[in-house]
Parts: C-alpha cells; sequence; structure tokens
C-alpha cells in the first residue's frame, strides 16, 4: 500500500502523528468529565398542586383532570401519569429523551398557567419542577443531632445556616431539610368564639390581612419605605385585633391559645434509631458525582470549625463511594488486562523488542479513544472505561497481525525494511477491512432513538474509536517499528514454543485436508450452531440489567388506613425489631410520611462484609413476611441505570391496567385478578395500589337553611376543616424562612353536633342543624397513566423465576382474567426490558447488515461477505452456551457482547478469505489456496484470539463493586471467541470452498454453453 509505504519513507512523520494523538489524549483524559453512566438526557417534569384537606376524588375531579387536559398538549411528550391524594395532586411527565429540559420546562410552565384559571381559589398554584431521583434516596445524606436544640430549632438552624451553604456548591441541584419543622399552632376555644360572636373564618381572613409587608412610597422622595403588617413572635399573633366590639378590640389571645411548636404529624425521621434531621443533597444530572461528594465533605469540614459544641453532624448516605469503588475497579481491571495481553503476546512471540511493537499500539489506541470522546462531547464513566477494558485485547490484534507477517518475510529472507513494505502491503487490505468491520459494528447505535441508544453510544464510540486508532497505528508505526527492531538474527526464547505452533500448524494442515470435503458434517455443525443459538436465546432468563451489590437495603411499609403517624412508628418498630441487628449495616434510617414508612440501610463496603445485599435481604424477608397486620416488603437497591429502572428494584414486576370504567369497575376486576394469581402460586407475593376502603366521611349541606341564616358555605367548610383537621392554608416567616402556621381546635370534635357557627344576627346554631355528615370508604389515591383510570399490580418473583417467564406468566394471566377492553402496559423494570430486548435484537440484525454493506464494499463482491458472516452463528453459540452454563442472563450487557462479538469474529474470517483470494490471483488452486491461507493465518488467528480472550478475563474475575455488569460482558466474550475461533478454523474453509467451487462451476457451465453456442455459429457460417 502506498499509504503504509509513505510513512516507512517517512518515519519523523510517523512518530509525530502517533505522539500527538498520544499527546492529546493524555491532555483530554484531565478535561473530560466523570460519571457513573452516560449523561442521559431523558426529561422527567413534575407537577405538584397542594388543594388542603380536598379528597382524593375532589382533587382528581377539580385539579388533576384540568390540569391533565391542558399539559397532553404539550410537545414532546411521552407519557403523563397522576395520583391524586388527599389534599394534593402530583402530575408527572416524561418526554421523549434528548428533548432540550428548558424548552420542556417552558412548554409546562405555559400549560399550567392556561390551566390555573379553572382551578378553585383554593388551590395554590402548581410547583413545576425537575423530577428528583425517583427512588426519594438522596445522592448524599447528612444526620444532624443536638442535646440543646429541640426538633423546631434544629430544623430551623439547618435552614437558615446549612442548606444554602451546600446548595451553592458546584454541582449540587437541590438541598432538603428532612425534619420537623416549626409551626405556630393557633387552637380556638368553642366557647369563645361564640361568647364574642366570631366564627374561624374571620379569624383566618384576619391573621391572613395582617402578616404582609407592603411598599408605603419613598420618604422625602428619596428613602424607600415599607409598611411592615409582618407577625413574627407569639406575642404579636395574641395581640392582634380580629375584631371591634362595642368600641373594645377583641385580642386573638381572647379567643385562642398561640403556640410556636414543631410539627412532628407530617414526617418523622429518625437516624439509628434516636429522632433527628437529614440534609438530602441530591447533584446534577451533569455534575460528577466524585467532585460533588469531595467538594460537600470539603465543606462539611470546614463548617464543623463553627458548629455549636454539642452538634453532631455526619455523613450516613454517600452514593458516590459505590460510584468510587466501581471506577477504581475498572481502571485497575485495565491494568490486568494490559499485563495478560502483553504476557500472551510476549509467550508468542517469545521477544521483548518484539513485544514492544503490538504494547505501543495499547496507550496510543486508548488515548486516541479518549480524543473522540472529547471531540463527541462526552465522559468518562462506566460504558467508556469498560469499552477500554475489552479494547486492550483488540488493539493489538492489528499490531500483531502486521507483526507477523513482516516477520514471516524476514524469516523468508528478505530485509528488515523490505520486509516491513511488502508484508504491510500484503496486509494492509485485510488491517482496514478489520477496522472498519469491527467500527462498523456499533453504527446503529447512532441510528437507535431512546434510553439504550443514549446509554451505550459513548461505549461504542470509544470502542470503535480506540479500534480505528489501533488500525492507523498497525499501519503507520508498526511497520517503521519492525523495520528498526528486527532482523533475521533476533533471538526467540523457548524454542520448544515455536516447536510446538509449528506441530500444531502441520496437524491443522492434516486435519484441514480431510474436512474441507466434509460438506454434510459441515452443514450439520452450522445448522446446530444457528438452531442451539436460537434455542438458548428462548430458555435464557431475561432481565434488564445484572443485579447489582450497590450497598442499600431496606424495608417499605405503606399506610394502613386510619393509621396516624404514631401508630405507623409502632408498626416500624416491630419490623425494626423482627430484622434484628445487621452485622453488615452501616447505619440505619426511618422515614415515616402519609406515604408510609421506609427503613433504609447502607451497608459496609464490600471489602468489609462477607454477605451480599441479596443474600442480607433473603434473610431478612422470612422475618418480616411473618409479622401480623403489617404488608412489609424488603428491597435491595440491585439496579443503577439511569432512566431505564426507575425502582431500582429487578425482582418485582410492574403492570399497570388502565380502563374507562370507573375505579370500583377497576378495583373489583384487579382484586378479582389478585386472588386468581394468589391461588396458582406463581409468584412469591402480589399487591395493587388502589384502594378503595379508607375511612372517609361526606356532608351534605341544607343550601336553603343556610342562606335563610345568612351564612355561606365557605363558613361551614372552614369551620369544619379547622376543627377537624385543621387549616395549614397560611404560613409565617422567622429569619426569612417560610413555616406553616396551623389553625385548629382545641379538642377534636367527633360530630357536626359539637361545632357551631354564629349568624350575623348573634344566633349560635349548631352544624347538624344544617349539614349531614355520613361515614364512607374512599380511595387512598387515584392513579391515571394517560389519562385513563389506572392502578398497578405488583409481583414478587420467587428465587429461581426468571425475569422474562415472569412476565410472560403474568401478561397471559390478565389477558385471560381481565375483561378484553382493559388495557395492559409494562412500568418500571418490566417496561425497561421489554424495550431494551426489541431494541437490542434490532441493533444485533442491523449491526450484521451494516458489517455486510463494508465488507461487500471492501470486497467488492456480494459472497465472500456472506462467507465471512458465517462465523457469527458459530461465535453466537459459544457466547450463549458459556453464558448459560455460568448461569448468566439474557440483558443488556450480554446482548451488547453478542453485538461485539459480531465484529471480533469476524476479523478471522476476513484474514483467512484475503489471503485465499491473493493466493488464488497468484496462480494457487482453490484447495490448495484455502489450506495455505488457513495454515499461514493460525498463528495470527491463535494470537489475537488470545491476546482478546485473556483481556477479557478480568473482567470475569472481578468481584469488587459493579462487577455484575462486567461479568456478563466477559462471559459473553470468552466464551463466544473461544468455541468460535475453534469451529471458525474448520468450518470457515470448508464453506469458502464450497462456495467458491459452486461459483466456479456456475461459471464453467456459462462458458461451456458459450463455446458450444459460438460453434454452432460457426458450422452455420461455414
Amino acid at each position: 500500500m502506498k499509504f503504509t509505504s509513505y510513512f516507512l519513507k517517512h518515519p519523523v512523520i510517523a512518530i509525530i502523528l502517533n505522539c500527538m494523538i498520544l499527546l492529546l489524549g493524555i491532555l483530554c483524559f484531565n478535561s473530560l468529565p466523570l460519571r457513573e453512566y452516560p449523561n442521559i438526557s431523558f426529561p422527567v417534569i413534575t407537577i405538584s398542586t397542594n388543594y388542603p384537606n380536598a379528597s382524593p376524588e375532589l382533587v382528581e375531579s377539580v385539579v388533576t383532570n384540568p390540569l391533565e387536559e391542558q399539559l397532553a398538549g404539550v410537545e414532546g411528550l411521552e407519557s403523563i401519569t397522576s395520583r391524586s391524594n388527599t389534599g394534593n395532586s402530583y402530575i408527572t411527565l416524561r418526554f421523549r429523551p434528548g428533548m432540550p429540559m428548558e424548552k420542556a420546562l417552558n412548554a409546562t410552565h405555559e400549560a399550567a398557567r392556561l390551566a390555573q384559571a379553572q382551578l378553585p381559589a383554593a388551590v395554590k398554584a402548581p410547583v413545576i419542577e425537575r423530577q428528583k431521583h425517583s427512588d426519594g434516596l438522596p445522592f448524599i445524606g447528612i444526620a444532624l443531632e443536638s442535646s440543646s436544640l429541640n426538633f423546631g430549632e434544629l430544623t430551623h438552624y439547618a435552614n437558615l445556616n446549612l442548606k444554602n451553604v451546600f446548595r451553592s456548591l458546584k454541582g449540587v441541584s437541590s438541598v432538603e431539610v428532612w425534619g420537623q419543622p416549626f409551626t405556630y399552632t393557633i387552637k380556638f376555644d368553642q366557647r369563645k368564639l361564640h361568647a364574642y360572636g366570631i366564627n374561624v373564618d374571620e379569624v383566618a381572613h384576619a391573621i391572613a390581612n395582617n402578616r404582609l409587608s407592603l411598599p408605603a412610597g419613598n420618604y422625602q422622595n428619596k428613602i424607600p419605605t415599607t409598611l411592615d403588617f409582618e407577625l413574627k413572635t407569639p406575642e404579636d399573633y395574641e395581640n392582634l385585633v380580629i375584631k371591634t366590639q362595642n368600641h373594645h378590640p377583641v385580642f386573638l389571645k381572647s379567643l385562642a391559645q398561640v403556640q410556636l411548636t414543631t410539627d412532628n404529624n407530617q414526617f418523622r425521621v429518625k437516624v439509628n434509631g434516636h429522632s433527628g434531621l437529614v440534609l438530602a443533597i441530591n447533584r446534577s444530572n451533569d455534575a460528577n458525582p466524585i467532585d460533588v461528594s469531595q467538594n460537600v465533605r470539603k465543606e462539611l469540614k470546614a463548617l464543623e470549625k463553627n458548629l455549636p459544641e454539642d452538634l453532631k453532624i455526619n455523613i450516613i448516605i454517600d452514593q458516590s463511594e459505590f460510584i468510587q469503588a466501581s471506577l477504581k475497579n475498572i481502571q485497575s481491571t485495565i491494568l490486568e488486562s494490559i499485563f495478560l495481553v502483553l504476557a500472551i503476546i510476549f509467550i508468542f512471540l517469545r521477544n521483548l523488542r518484539a513485544t514492544i511493537i503490538p504494547l505501543i499500539a495499547i496507550p496510543i489506541s486508548l488515548c486516541g479513544s479518549l480524543l473522540f470522546l472529547k471531540i463527541a462531547g462526552f465522559s468518562i464513566n462506566q460504558m467508556t472505561l469498560l469499552a477500554m477494558v475489552l479494547a486492550v485485547g483488540l488493539v493489538v490484534d492489528d499490531a500483531i497481525i502486521v507483526l507477523e507477517n513482516i516477520w514471516r518475510h524476514i524469516e523468508e529472507g528478505l530485509s528488515p525494511m523490505n520486509a516491513a513494505s511488502q508484508g504491510a502491503k500484503q496486509i494492509g487490505f485485510a488491517i482496514i477491512a478489520m477496522t472498519l468491520t469491527l467500527t462498523s459494528v456499533y453504527a446503529p447505535i447512532g441510528f437507535i432513538d431512546g434510553l439504550l441508544g443514549q446509554l451505550f453510544i459513548e461505549f461504542a464510540v470509544a470502542l470503535a474509536g480506540s479500534v480505528f486508532i489501533s488500525g492507523v497505528v498497525a499501519l503507520t508505526l508498526s511497520p517503521l517499528m519492525c523495520a528498526t527492531f528486527l532482523h533475521k538474527n533476533t533471538k526467540q526464547l523457548w524454542p520448544i514454543i515455536d516447536s510446538a505452533l509449528g506441530h500444531l500448524s502441520q496437524y491443522y494442515y492434516k486435519i484441514l485436508n480431510i474436512i474441507i470435503y466434509r460438506k454434510k458434517t459441515i452443514l450439520f455443525i452450522l445448522v446446530l450452531s444457528f438452531s442451539s443459538s436460537l434455542l438458548f436465546y428462548k430458555i435464557m432468563p431475561g432481565e434488564t440489567a445484572p443485579k447489582e451489590d450497590r450497598g442499600l437495603i431496606g424495608v417499605y411499609t405503606p399506610p394502613i388506613s386510619g393509621d396516624n403517624l404514631d401508630t405507623m412508628e409502632q408498626n416500624t418498630k416491630r419490623v425494626q425489631q423482627s430484622i434484628g441487628k445487621i452485622p453488615e449495616a452501616q447505619n440505619t434510617l426511618t422515614f415515616l410520611g402519609d406515604w408510609g414508612s421506609s427503613i433504609v440501610i447502607p451497608l459496609k463496603s464490600h471489602q468489609q462484609r462477607e454477605r451480599s445485599a441479596e443474600q442480607i435481604i433473603h434473610t431478612l424477608k422470612p422475618k418480616v413476611e411473618q409479622l401480623p397486620s403489617i404488608d412489609a416488603s424488603v428491597w435491595s437497591w440491585d439496579s443503577g441505570l439511569p432512566g431505564i429502572d426507575d425502582t431500582r428494584n429487578n425482582s418485582e414486576l410492574e403492570l399497570v391496567i388502565s380502563t374507562t370504567e370507573n375505579f370500583r369497575q377497576l378495583f373489583e376486576a384487579t382484586e378479582h385478578f389478585k386472588k386468581i394469581l394468589d391461588q396458582n402460586k406463581e409468584f412469591a407475593s402480589t399487591r395493587y395500589d388502589l384502594r378503595l376502603d379508607a375511612m372517609g366521611y361526606s356532608i351534605n349541606i341544607d343550601k336553603n337553611a343556610l342562606a335563610q341564616l345568612d351564612l355561606t358555605p365557605a363558613q361551614v367548610a372552614k369551620t369544619i376543616e379547622v376543627f377537624f383537621s385543621g387549616d395549614k392554608s397560611l404560613s409565617f416567616q422567622k429569619d426569612g424562612i417560610s413555616y406553616n402556621l396551623s389553625l385548629q381546635g382545641s379538642s377534636k370534635p367527633w360530630t357536626l353536633d359539637e361545632l357551631y357557627l354564629t349568624t350575623p344576627s348573634g344566633k349560635r346554631i349548631s352544624l347538624s342543624s344544617v349539614a349531614q355528615m355520613k361515614r364512607r370508604a374512599q380511595p387512598t389515591a387515584l392513579e391515571h397513566v394517560n389519562q385513563m383510570r389506572s392502578t398497578t399490580l405488583y409481583a414478587q418473583l420467587p428465587e429461581r423465576q426468571s425475569f422474562k417467564n415472569g412476565m410472560d406468566k403474568l401478561l397471559k394471566s390478565a389477558k385471560e382474567n381481565l375483561p378484553s377492553q382493559y388495557k395492559l402496559s409494562w412500568s418500571g423494570s418490566a417496561k425497561a426490558y421489554n424495550e431494551s430486548s426489541q431494541t437490542m435484537l434490532l441493533l444485533f440484525v442491523l449491526s450484521l447488515l451494516f458489517i455486510y454493506a463494508i465488507l461487500a464494499a471492501q470486497f467488492e463482491n456480494f459472497i465472500y461477505p456472506l462467507i465471512i458472516l458465517f462465523t457469527v452463528p458459530l461465535a453466537c453459540f459459544g457466547a450463549l452456551l458459556f453464558a448459560y452454563l455460568l448461569g448468566q442472563s439474557l440483558n443488556i450487557y450480554t446482548q451488547v457482547g453478542l453485538v461485539t462479538l459480531v465484529g471480533l469474529i469476524s476479523k478471522h474470517g476476513i484474514l483467512i478469505v484475503e489471503f485465499a483470494n491473493q493466493l488464488q490471483k497468484e496462480g494457487f488452486a482453490l484447495t490448495d489456496a484455502i489450506k495455505k491461507s488457513c495454515a499461514l493465518r493460525l498463528r495470527p488467528i491463535l494470537m489475537t484470539t488470545g491476546a482478546m480472550v485473556f483481556g477479557a478475563i478480568p473482567l470475569v474475575l472481578s468481584h469488587d463493586a459493579g462487577s455484575e455488569a462486567r461479568h456478563a460482558i466477559g462471559i459473553v466474550l470468552i466464551g463466544g471467541l473461544c468455541i468460535g475461533t475453534l469451529f471458525t478454523l474448520f468450518v470457515l474453509p470448508t464453506v469458502y470452498f464450497m462456495i467458491s467451487q459452486s461459483i466456479a462451476n456456475a461459471n464453467f457451465e456459462k462458458l461451456k454453453s458459450k463455446q458450444v453456442k459460438l460453434t454452432k455459429i460457426l458450422l452455420l457460417i461455414g
């Protein structure tokens, strides 16, 4: 090739070119962002709307429905889900991948603004924000404890002195204070209200009008003046004038008691069994997690100097610890791969100088991949580092092939320079073809929309970039180094290895001489491998991703209708007592709220414990399940894939059941379906989130009687709200921080007979005279999925049940036992698996088509690419066989391994076919050409296969953080390369011989036919 000859004649240019690649890669390494996974642009926006004390049905009707109607038309919306609780509406908008977040936020704000005009006046403005982590856990959790500060003071201290300090750090997106905040409690005495003839709505109105700061112009036209009506202390509230009667003011203290207390009825936190407070710090999606953790720890250390003496503050959750351990593990895996690859190369070459030649390709190629990542705007993460581990065994291939071919020419008597020129020229086409083949494998990823495309595009660019640079090194620097370092008298250690390889080549030639004519046997092997691959693909257990041990487990207990936080806390204590002490636990956190209770247990590092998270939860499940009247479930954070597994629980199926019917019909159908599932006992447990049995009351007002008394429905509603549950629609400021103000009765009435209103005429009337209260069952929450009434059924898989089989069984049973008009869809892990399996199958097919197109263009022939692709089913059979025998599942990592394998195994076929074609052009017969080609290429094929296999071995042997995914892809590559290479050495030559012979025979028949026709024409002329 002229390209290679140019660099042999201009060695300085070759050296400078490769040095520049190395230097630029090193510079890129320092500037590339560091993440756990690629930054996936998957906008998720939440809209939270508060309608104090409204029932779920009322919230759904007057808040959720109007908002959904407007939001459904937002551009780029992929799905819309909602949940209507008591007093709150939560709507989640998921946009298509790649949608700019700012554009999505602007469109959402505009739609919500249009809908707000349709909402009741008492509804607070919708709060629109980017979704935080859906698992509810912070990126970093900091616990605060104090012996001198009460919980309100501790929460206020954190809000005032700590929250904004951490919020200002680079990479931090939000900081929340999880504690028990201050609240002003104003408790009314009904008798005093009646004595003064005042209703609670008048008090609420007076408080609202006297907690403002208003502008009052400029003093002397220069100095801004503010009219301060703000109520700040309990005395300010007590001395607030509510009304003037007979020229005498009625103060609030005459009607109610005012206290500054802490609110422990909404949310509670316990740290290691003691009530406490947690600062929840979340990072930005594009932030470096390790930098964020280091910045937080540095700031925390600086703050400790100025903290009150008795204030204890420490980090109890830090998700970056797993990320750091995982990335460190991959980095050590890269070094181990380099060592093993060099060892296998040295064993084959047995010469230090010769070993240096492919060694040089490793740092240059890896640095070149960093350059590609920088140009594309990507990052260093788990996927790109995994690609570099694989690249270690791949990038030496081209240099090995060039080296081996040049060395063969030196042994034949050529000078090093002539051997380098001739050898590189002879192998140049194959190098280009192999490089383009492997890079083209990943080209389809760039055309795949969705999460998987974004997840693996950086892996593809890193691996393809390193392979491309290795091709450049092989054609520019490797021939030059061969001409410089190698000579005919180069000594090789351990000549017995050379002798063994020579004998192996002879035996291989003899076996090939026999098997090349066994066409039926080879066809049988091809059919068997293809059918076996399909069988393994079908029977292997499937899941989105392998379960990881991310060092976080917990127990979730849903709320029981009618239970308050005190009852919930007692139940949580029973759960904690049942699970006992866990030796591997670092801390134990307990969170309680209206959503239920959750015990979160961060575990010690992998090196500090013997049991895995999975083993620990298996011991906890029986203990928790035997608790009477408590429906608790044990979970483990076993997946961290962004946007793919929001639940972070790979053992639970989530089936969404949607309908246009009412919720009562949906409830009955789902309950019937659940009973059937429980009877069949195919799942460990089942539950669904639609509950219609919560205790509730409906109040009917006699509008005519109310009108005659000159009272309004709003006065009745406000009185009932204050005395039954408390009105928290008002707020107050303390040091610039807003807290709730609660209006409530001094005692809780049980009936309307105990509640009174005063008419404008001064008459005291019981609410029971104008309203009737009836007890009824009501839902705890109402869900919509794409504006349809929905519920989600959760099915826990048994220990040995595969994810794929569980999905098939659940879906089949749902179709058989639910009404046909009901819509079924997957959520969580099941949805991710369903989408990923379809996408990966498409990716595999597209990769084959891209490789075929590249090879057809390279060979200028449509037949030879097909011959080379016959190696694919052989490699897939080996990969799936190894994965099945070693207990692996079919997941996104094994499937990416299969796609990678397509490019790797094709390289062997390219070498054999290209050399066979060259030998035929030189005059060799078909059989001699293919046999000699295989014999000549045996050693480089074994060397490159050994390098790739040994380069992948550290992936399989890894047992630290994040090793589960690396096991999956490593096993597939090792199995596919070992068995695929073995079969390729015998099957491909036979297929080449069969097809080439058929083409030759067909051409001969055509030529013979033309000769007969020509003879007839000549006879007629004659």
